[in-house]
């Protein structure tokens, strides 16, 4: 009777197990927000910003304000699952220029990401025109509905880049 009733609950632990879903609900992470960036740093870092990504520090100060600013250093996305794949479009903006219309492909269950579109505008803050090219060379993410890590290559350098959802 005792193998009996675990091999019952062993069924029932497989069975359970098998219908979890470990896919991410894309849309809901995605879209419905405007997302703030709140660091641009190396994989692996728990810096805020990359070292050298500024010449100065004037220059810093000058991102630091910005930054701060409403309405710079913003992504906004528009998905829809269209027969089981999630695509759309983005916008993106720096400070004096931005990614507009970009198109997006996101798949849940493999955590890919990719961001293809084109910059628009005169980018002259350091850390403006890193977030705006990183933002084309994005293939991963990791997040929820209220923060957001997306993986972009810079050469042969993993760099991250933090959101917040506003």
């Amino acid at each position: 009777m005792n193998k009996l009733m675990n091999l019952m609950l062993a069924c029932l632990l497989i069975a359970t197990l098998q219908a979890c879903n470990n896919e991410d609900d894309v849309i809901e992470i995605f879209t419905d927000k405007t997302w703030k960036l709140s660091r641009l740093t190396n994989e692996g870092s728990s810096e805020q910003f990359y070292t050298g990504l500024w010449n100065s520090e004037q220059e810093r100060e000058s991102s630091w304000e910005a930054l701060q600013q409403e309405g710079n250093f913003t992504l906004t996305f528009n998905l829809a699952d269209v027969e089981g794949s999630v695509i759309g479009t983005c916008e993106a903006r720096g400070i004096r220029a931005s990614i507009s219309d970009a198109s997006v492909t996101a798949d849940g269950k493999d955590h890919t990401l990719s961001i293809s579109g084109r910059i628009t505008g005169s980018e002259t803050d350091k850390l403006a025109s890193a977030f705006l090219n990183a933002l084309l060379n994005v293939y991963k993410y990791e997040g929820d509905a209220n923060s957001m890590t997306l993986y972009y290559k810079d050469g042969n350098t993993v760099r991250v880049m933090g959101f917040r959802a506003n």
